[in-house]
């Protein structure tokens, strides 16, 4: 009797322990259930990106958050089709703001509503989106989401544009107005490039072609006037424009080309407080420069508000084949180095020397590669010394940093620093692409297979546990 009595108090503390562990699993499975349909509720997601490419910037925000109006956006598909990496940044807007609000509108249920606000002879691609806000829009192509260009590390590597396309589409759309750059010409003035034309367009600039030699002045609405690495010199009278221009609170952007000596316009340049020096910087200090070449040198990024984000993250920037500026005091200007040299670089003045090293005509350094001339009460003036370094090519090795200088340089001069370095992130493709279905499929097994798995490996170990304990049968 005895026997089975511990028999039977062993029995109770085994269908306890196993009553007490299926409490456990229940209660962990409701927490799992519940906690799974909250984050789908309250649409919770976090960015475990190691680029960070699903988390919109600070500067977005700040945009996002100044919003007065209303802006529509339309997805030209359907929610479900939508690329689940850009309805993952489209939700941070309508998070952000309440201003924001999206709308599908799926091509083959919706076929001409696009052309509501898009000419007819436009081709309408899939995913593309249609900002509006009442009476203006902006049209994002899909096909300009991402692109595609060579590393440092000579792999091609994908940026996504995603997010600077779409908060310069809301922020124009919202405040309609657009920044006018006049860029010069009738001096052999370098092209812009593709990139940097679609970085303006994309940053909510207008971009309008100048001839002084018709005017009398800088047309009014110039809110920046951009010299591109002219390679014959501009009169006098020109530059008197200019310089009218700038007194008056105009703003120029002049970029050089360095093997090129333009009187009148480095005159212009003295009067504001910047000299350019003889000859071509040559970079002694091995690691700013690129690729063994001295000419080809990774400047030293100052703290300024232009460059702050980019010092802020330690990005790198090449400056290829460059004079050397300094500043000229007396002026009365204030000067600001944004990018320089080591101490150690020198201006090579003979540039047909077979001599790489410095010679006793060079002139040495420290030299600015691009610097910023402002006075209170007038306009401002950036030098950048370096016609190469906005090239695509030069510009994919750094990954895109050196047009992003530029931008921000443009943006510091129009006043504008919420638009400052939005720019595309790249994306390393390591992980499995999905198609729609085996999305759902995927996101059914885990919010509610695995629960499911887990319940039922309770109830089978309660049962097995219960069975166990059960107390063996004895004869009277």
């Amino acid at each position: 009797m005895e026997d089975q009595n511990k028999k039977m108090k062993k029995s109770d503390q085994k269908f306890r322990l196993g009553l007490t562990s299926s409490i456990v699993v229940v209660l962990v499975l409701t927490v799992a259930i519940i906690g799974n349909l909250l984050v789908g509720k309250l649409n919770l997601s976090w960015d475990l990106s190691q680029e960070g490419v699903y988390t919109i910037s600070d500067q977005t925000k700040s945009i996002l958050k100044g919003l007065e109006q209303d802006v529509m956006v339309y997805v030209l598909d359907s929610e479900e089709g939508f690329p689940i990496g850009y309805a993952q940044i489209l939700k941070q807007y309508t998070k952000t703001s309440s201003h924001i609000q999206v709308a599908y509108r799926e091509l083959s249920l919706y076929p001409n509503f696009a052309y509501d606000y898009i000419d007819s002879s436009t081709t309408i691609n899939k995913d593309s989106i249609i900002v509006v806000c009442g009476e203006k829009h902006v049209y994002l192509d899909s096909d300009k989401y991402t692109s595609v260009g060579a590393g440092d590390d000579g792999k091609y590597k994908t940026s996504l544009n995603f997010e600077p396309l779409l908060t310069s589409a809301v922020n124009s759309v919202n405040d309609g107005e657009s920044s006018i750059i006049y860029q010069t010409t009738g001096h052999n003035e370098l092209d812009l490039s593709s990139s940097i034309q679609t970085a303006i367009l994309r940053d909510n600039y207008t971009l309008k072609d100048l001839s002084l030699l018709n005017l009398d002045t800088v047309p009014e609405d110039a809110d920046i006037v951009l010299i591109n690495a002219p390679t014959s010199d501009f009169s006098k009278e020109d530059c008197d424009k200019i310089r009218t221009y700038i007194e008056n609170g105009g703003n120029v952007y002049f970029i050089m080309e360095a093997t090129i000596v333009l009187e009148n316009l480095e005159n212009l340049m003295e009067t504001y407080g910047i000299r350019a020096e003889d000859g071509i910087v040559m970079e002694q200090d091995s690691s700013r420069i690129y690729g063994e070449t001295p000419t080809y040198m990774i400047p030293v990024i100052n703290d300024t508000e232009i460059t702050r984000k980019q010092y802020e993250a330690n990005l790198a920037l090449l400056v290829p084949i460059a004079k050397g500026l300094t500043e000229k005091t007396g002026t009365g200007r204030t000067v600001t180095g944004l990018l320089s040299t080591s101490n150690y670089a020198f201006s090579k003045v003979n540039l047909d020397s077979e001599y790489l090293s410095r010679e006793d005509e060079d002139i040495t350094g420290p030299f600015y590669l691009a610097a910023l001339s402002e006075k209170e009460g007038s306009g401002s003036m950036i030098v950048l010394a370096s016609s190469n370094m906005c090239t695509d090519q030069v510009d994919e090795v750094v990954s895109g940093n050196n047009i992003d200088f530029l931008l921000n340089g443009f943006n510091y001069l129009v006043g504008d620093a919420d638009k400052m370095s939005i720019r595309s992130k790249d994306i390393q493709y390591d992980t499995n692409v999905y198609t729609t279905m085996q999305t759902r499929i995927i996101s059914a097994v885990a919010e509610w297979g695995l629960p499911a798995l887990i319940l039922a490996v309770g109830i089978v170990l309660v049962f097995v546990r219960k069975r166990r304990s059960r107390p063996l049968s004895t004869e009277a």
